[in-house]
Formats: structure tokens, C-alpha cells, sequence
């Protein structure tokens, strides 16, 4: 009766969403929205939310909208003015609120669902997301009007500022869009096909990447100093009020883990752009923060109070000790049981984690016994994203399928995440003096890690 009810439920909230554009409509398609990821990330879960996004944009709700048009009783028109005459204005301070949190909470999941693909681009313009960041929910909670704005970053990235102004008004929330808006241009940067050859292409590819880690640093600095130990939060409060302070921080992890995982563990490798100890230290002890923190909210027996962004975090950091595994060449690190049995629990409430915990299962148990090694994996995800990325240059060429098994598409599931840099011209790839995954070039030969004295990144290596 509950699959029934939820099954039945599902597609009544999707036939009016379609049939009504008003914010009414849009609360309880997030909702579903968030349903929907929380059980499998597939295309189901994409189109509605497209819908969402869509909707969002049709109903200016990422504008802080000043001037509202009233028809006349009966003059609703059938035309393109209809837009402009979808929403009302809000009759108080606390609807005003409400509408500006269900913007964000659409750019969230416009985020998370987007970051998790490779190839998808976002339903939601950073540049033209003008709307004010919410309030803490304690004010809104208590319909207290206060006044928040969003902070600035030049679009060349090569001044990167980072300043919230009334930070005292600023919740979870408001810093979970904000780490999110830095994953955004991250995503973005790395989509950009680079030419590893190429020492000023080199250049400014560094110089974008230490302004991104900049503001990684920055948004960190910025939390609340009560929220800066998520630790000691957690043992101090472990209640529903503070869940969001652990998914935030796992946020972080996620963006650490995106940015550096790059420089740390290239697909694609010249004589200029070589795996950096410095990224690597990076990311390795981003897994090893998030799982202190998964390990307090187990403690706490918090863990179903957090939903599927904590989960995903738990994914990309598991899979992150699978890929420096593959790099380095070496078992994988025994933490990565951890995050599958914390997958497993996580599953209880959320579907799409219990899909994580048994994809990683496998490809752990594969590379245990010996069937692949994890940098075989790596290689083979590698070809199979290549191979489908060919296309026709008309009609009239034949296609073909490929046989594809249960391990190679786990193998993709797990891997693809981390197929960057994107190379420019892959034509000429060829002719360019490029390293293949699992070769480690300029190794420290006692550890088996790339050598920090020769870090192409050129960062200070004592910083934490």
C-alpha cells in the first residue's frame, strides 16, 4: 500500500507541475525532486528536475523581482506576456523567504545532479542567480525580517573575492549554496579542454586552479567559528538542528575532492602536466576528514538525519581511494570498508546509497582477488568513455554496438568521475609525447608518491 500510495502520489505531483507553472506547484515537485536522487541519479530524476529549473527561471524566482503585473479579472492572454503574469507578489516577509529558499534549494539539486555527471551542464545560470542568500532558519523560523546578499567573484577568476556581507543573518543553507557556487566554476573549470603541451596554457591553467583553491580556503574561513569543528558539534549537539552543518561540511569535501583530483590523478599526463604531491595530500586528507565525520554522526546515531549529499560525499571520497589505488599502483586503502559499510547504513533511508555501497563492493572484491588490478579499471573506463564519445559525420555512416559487462560499467561508474584533464584537439593527441594512465613519472622512489620537491603546482607544501 505505501508503494501504491507513493507510486500514485508521485504522479499526480507531476501531471499538475506540468499543467501549473506557480510556486504552489513547484514546493512539492522539489520535494519529489529530492525523492527521485535520493533513490537512483538517472535521467528520471534529471527531467523533473529540468522541470523545477525551468519553472524557477519561468516565475523569476532567481531575480529579487521588484515590480509585479495584476491583470484584470479575465484577461489572462494565451502568449508569451503570460510569463511576466505567473507569479504574484508575495504578501509577507516570511512568503517573500519562502520562495527564496525554494530557489536555492532547485540550484542545490541543479548542483549536486549535475556535478555527479560528467558531461551535463547546469539548468541554472550562475551568472543570472541574482536572488539574495537565505536567512538562518532560526530567523525564518520565527518570521524575522533581516536582510542578507550573495558575494562577488570576477569572471576571469584571476581576483577572486569572497565576502558575505550580514553574516549573522546566514545559516547552513546560505553556506551550502555558497560552497556549491565554488563547485560550480570548479566544474566549469575543469570541463574545459586544456593543452597539456602548451607551458603558457600551463600557466594560466595553474593560476585558475590556486584562485579556486583560494576560495575554497576563504569559504572555510568564513563559517561560524561555533561550525568551524564540526567534531565537537557534533558531540555537543547531535540533533536535527545541527544536520546540516555535517552535510555542509561534507559539501566541502566533495568541492576539495573535484578541484584537486585533477592535478592529483590525471588521466591524461604530458612532460609538463604530471601527477602533484600536493593535490594528492589534498584530497587524501579530504576522505580522511570526512570520515572522522561520518564516524562522529555514527556515534551520534545521526546518520538518519542526513540525506543523499551526504551519501554522494561518502561516494566520491570511496572512489577517490579507489583511483590513487590505480595511480599509485598499490591495494587499495583499508578505509575504503568504512565508507562502503557506511553506504550500507545510509541505504537504509536512501536508495541511491545502498546502489553506491554495492557498485564499490564489487569493484573492491574484484580487485582483491585478483580478476583486475584497479589500474586496468581506470584504463578500461578510460577507453570505454572515449569510445563512446566518437561520433558520426553523417547520417549515412553505420553505427555499432558495444558488449559491455557488469564489471565494465562499474569500473565506469566509479572512474569516470575523475577522466579529467579534458585535452584539447584529441586529434592530435597522437603526435603529442603523452603518458598513459598508471604510469607515475617523477616518483619518490620509498613511497611510491610523486616527488613534492619537484611539484609542478608550485604551492607550500606545509600549509594544512
Amino acid at each position: 500500500m505505501k508503494a501504491h500510495y507513493h507510486a500514485t502520489s508521485r504522479q499526480t505531483v507531476q501531471v499538475y507541475a506540468l499543467d501549473h507553472v506557480s510556486v504552489e506547484a513547484l514546493r512539492p515537485l522539489v520535494i519529489l525532486c529530492l525523492d527521485e536522487l535520493g533513490t537512483s541519479n538517472d535521467p528520471r530524476a534529471w527531467n523533473l528536475l529540468a522541470i523545477a529549473a525551468q519553472n524557477v527561471r519561468q516565475l523569476d524566482l532567481w531575480e529579487e523581482s521588484s515590480v509585479f503585473l495584476s491583470p484584470s479579472a479575465g484577461d489572462m492572454p494565451r502568449t508569451g506576456s503570460l510569463k511576466r503574469l505567473a507569479s504574484r507578489p508575495p504578501d509577507s516577509w516570511i512568503e517573500d523567504e519562502g520562495r527564496r529558499r525554494l530557489c536555492w534549494m532547485v540550484y542545490l539539486l541543479d548542483r549536486y545532479a549535475t556535478i555527479s555527471t560528467t558531461a551535463s551542464d547546469f539548468l541554472l545560470d550562475d551568472t543570472k542567480m541574482k536572488r539574495c542568500l537565505p536567512c538562518s532558519y532560526d530567523l525564518f523560523s520565527r518570521n524575522v525580517p533581516v536582510e542578507t546578499r550573495s558575494w562577488s567573484w570576477s569572471e576571469e577568476l584571476g581576483a577572486a573575492t569572497y565576502e558575505l556581507d550580514h553574516p549573522a543573518n546566514l545559516g547552513s543553507f546560505s553556506y551550502h549554496c555558497e560552497i556549491l557556487r565554488i563547485v560550480s566554476r570548479v566544474h566549469m573549470f575543469l570541463k574545459d579542454p586544456v593543452d597539456l603541451t602548451s607551458s603558457a596554457e600551463m600557466n594560466r591553467w595553474r593560476n585558475t586552479y590556486r584562485n579556486l583553491d583560494r576560495a575554497l580556503d576563504a569559504w572555510l574561513q568564513s563559517l561560524p567559528s561555533e561550525y568551524s569543528k564540526i567534531s565537537a558539534l557534533c558531540h555537543s549537539d547531535p540533533a536535527s538542528r545541527v544536520a546540516n552543518w555535517f552535510i555542509l561540511h561534507s559539501a566541502f569535501v566533495t568541492a576539495v575532492i573535484r578541484l584537486h583530483s585533477t592535478a592529483a590523478y590525471p588521466t591524461v599526463r604530458s612532460n609538463i602536466f604530471v601527477p602533484s604531491h600536493y593535490a594528492m595530500q589534498r584530497c587524501l586528507s579530504a576522505v580522511k576528514s570526512l570520515g572522522d565525520i561520518a564516524q562522529d554522526v555514527l556515534d551520534a546515531n545521526a546518520i538518519d538525519l542526513l540525506g543523499p549529499p551526504f551519501a554522494f560525499s561518502l561516494w566520491v571520497a570511496a572512489r577517490l581511494l579507489l583511483v590513487h589505488a590505480a595511480t599509485i599502483e598499490c591495494p587499495v586503502d583499508p578505509r575504503i570498508n568504512f565508507f562502503v559499510a557506511t553506504l550500507q547504513h545510509v541505504g537504509r533511508y536512501w536508495e541511491v546509497a545502498h546502489n553506491y555501497a554495492n557498485i564499490l563492493a564489487r569493484v573492491v572484491l574484484r580487485g582483491r582477488q585478483g580478476d583486475m588490478t584497479f589500474t586496468a579499471m581506470r584504463k578500461s573506463a578510460h577507453d570505454l568513455v572515449t569510445l563512446t564519445a566518437s561520433t558520426r559525420n553523417s547520417g549515412a555512416e553505420p553505427t555499432s554496438t558495444q558488449p559491455t559487462s557488469l564489471s565494465e560499467l562499474d569500473a565506469l561508474d566509479v572512474f569516470e568521475f575523475f577522466n579529467y584533464p579534458k585535452v584539447a584537439e584529441p586529434a592530435s593527441v597522437a603526435s603529442q609525447t603523452y603518458i598513459g594512465i598508471g604510469r607515475e613519472p617523477a616518483c619518490d622512489a620509498t613511497s611510491g608518491l610523486p616527488d613534492a620537491e619537484s611539484d609542478w603546482l608550485g604551492h607550500n607544501l606545509q600549509r594544512t
